[in-house]
């Protein structure tokens, strides 16, 4: 419960407002617990549709307020939010395929879409199955089990791409992170994606003297931002230049739910094969473009490492 409250007001620069409605005062610690998931997804919900974080916070103060929401024809949004956000938490309880039963609510497309990237994003914290105990020696069985899986996607994908495209640990991260920083920013929104281009085109014409290459750069690192802010929570941007070997690294980190291994084969090899968190043309477009496209994806973020040749067009 902690981990939860913690993330709930996780880099909150807002204080809670005076008029923050009171608890009732018969709640139960079970009917705390629901009414501030309700409450987080409803904030999430809220923050998915609109930059407004006031807003998402006012939807959390309200579910602390009220044990229930009825639907009604109302216009207050965050009401309407939270009845949708006790809709999917009860689908999840039993056991419902939570996307279908959202892309059949007759409700708004932004909103549809809000609660599919919220269900996406959040999974593991508000939509996990129940907890399967299993004895120490089957969860290092499970776990050898799905290395040896990992391993063979990453050989055949490295093998069918000619070494174009790279699976890596999170071990392997830190070693692409090797050489000067020219340039960093977050991503949090879609008004990031010229603001962070711009960012990087003002660092590479210091150091390139070739236009015509440093706008495929950006067009490649325009596709992985904008799939940031797409399918993630939030990320990261940071451009390095490797004078020793060489090169000059994008790295796109994110907080999302990570690429599916089963889809990568269809993503990279396949143009124009998508799925909700693949990247369409993105991924072959961008080994068309690059040394190298390296990625390192889990339940919990993703790193996106575009590799770039450098020895040539350096001033």
């Amino acid at each position: 419960m902690r981990r939860f409250l913690d993330k709930v007001f996780k880099d909150s620069t807002i204080e809670a407002p005076l008029s923050a409605p009171s608890l009732p005062s018969d709640l139960t610690y079970t009917e705390m617990t629901y009414m501030t998931k309700r409450g987080y997804l409803a904030r999430k919900l809220s923050q998915y549709l609109s930059s407004n974080h006031e807003e998402g916070d006012s939807a959390f103060y309200l579910s602390l307020a009220k044990r229930v929401f009825l639907r009604k024809k109302t216009e207050n949004l965050n009401e309407q939010l939270l009845y949708l956000s006790e809709k999917m938490l009860a689908w999840n309880e039993q056991n419902q395929n939570i996307p279908e039963l959202i892309e059949k609510l007759g409700v708004r497309n932004d909103i549809q879409n809000a609660m599919l990237k919220a269900y996406d994003m959040h999974q593991q914290d508000l939509f996990a199955s129940p907890n399967i105990v299993m004895k120490e020696s089957t969860v290092r069985e499970v776990k050898q089990e799905e290395i040896t899986t990992w391993t063979v996607y990453r050989d055949v994908i490295f093998a069918a791409t000619q070494g174009h495209f790279l699976l890596i640990t999170e071990e392997d991260v830190e070693q692409y992170k090797a050489g000067t920083v020219l340039c960093e920013g977050e991503i949090m929104e879609r008004s990031d994606i010229p603001v962070r281009r711009n960012q990087a085109k003002e660092a590479l014409e210091k150091k390139i003297s070739n236009p015509a290459k440093i706008m495929s750069w950006l067009l490649v690192l325009s596709e992985a931002i904008t799939n940031t802010i797409k399918h993630a929570e939030e990320g990261t941007m940071t451009v390095i230049e490797d004078e020793e070997a060489s090169e000059t690294r994008f790295i796109i980190e994110d907080r999302g739910p990570g690429f599916p291994l089963k889809d990568l084969p269809k993503t990279t090899l396949l143009a124009g094969y998508s799925t909700k968190r693949s990247m369409g043309q993105g991924f072959t477009l961008m080994m068309k473009m690059t040394k190298q496209v390296v990625l390192y994806t889990s339940p919990l973020g993703s790193t996106i490492i575009l590799i770039f040749d450098s020895s040539e067009g350096i001033e």
